[in-house]
């Protein structure tokens, strides 16, 4: 059998499975962007203590065979608060601090290869988009501490309606849930077999605290 023809089928295989690692995170919904904004801005506003939050991220690739993992920076970020109650906020995300975690320190090249490359057009092109941005635009309460997030996310320039269930309680919010990247352009387009390795969602872990 010629040899093109079962690289070919083998790939064809592996991209029927695109996305379908195994993850018990939620999947956000991913709409067109929100034109009607409401910004409620009727409340008391509490900024994000910046050195206690965190951002964690987690990528795969060949259907989970392979992943990698890190952190991310928030550049600044406040919610508004309306009668105990969280109405509305807005969060800009350092995109320049992106960085993987589990290549350990001591193998530095390989590291620093990876950094660079998630830095690079290739992915999240942080020279030309040095940040990015989330702006709720819509709170649901389910109860006491449980809420249904939705608001504006902006990447690369591209910005889409993004929803997500999330922990509100005293100072603390959390929420941890997967998207499709590729509705932002965040993906490497490399030769046919880097395409069809790549899975689409990624992974974010969320933990804020309230100053």
């Amino acid at each position: 059998m010629n040899k093109h023809f079962l690289i070919i089928t083998f790939l064809i295989s592996l991209s029927s499975c695109i996305g379908k690692h195994d993850s018990d995170a939620q999947k956000a919904t991913i709409t067109e962007k929100n034109q009607e904004i409401e910004y409620q801005r009727t409340g008391d506003t509490i900024r994000i203590d910046l050195t206690k939050s965190n951002i964690h991220w987690k990528g795969t690739k060949m259907s989970g065979a392979g992943k990698h993992e890190g952190k991310i920076e928030l550049k600044s970020g406040f919610l508004i608060i309306n009668n105990k109650q969280l109405i509305s906020g807005n969060f800009v995300i350092d995109m320049t601090t992106i960085g993987v975690t589990d290549i350990p320190e001591h193998e530095p090249i390989p590291r620093n290869n990876l950094n660079n490359h998630l830095k690079s057009p290739d992915f999240f092109d942080v020279e030309k988009f040095p940040t990015s941005e989330f702006q709720i635009t819509n709170v649901h309460p389910v109860s006491s501490d449980s809420l249904l997030i939705s608001g504006n996310l902006t990447l690369k320039d591209i910005t889409k309606s993004i929803g997500f269930g999330a922990k509100y309680q005293g100072k603390s919010f959390k929420t941890r849930f997967t998207f499709d990247r590729f509705q932002w352009n965040i993906a490497y387009e490399g030769n046919f077999a880097d395409k069809t390795l790549v899975d689409k969602d990624i992974e974010l872990t969320i933990n804020l605290k309230m100053e």
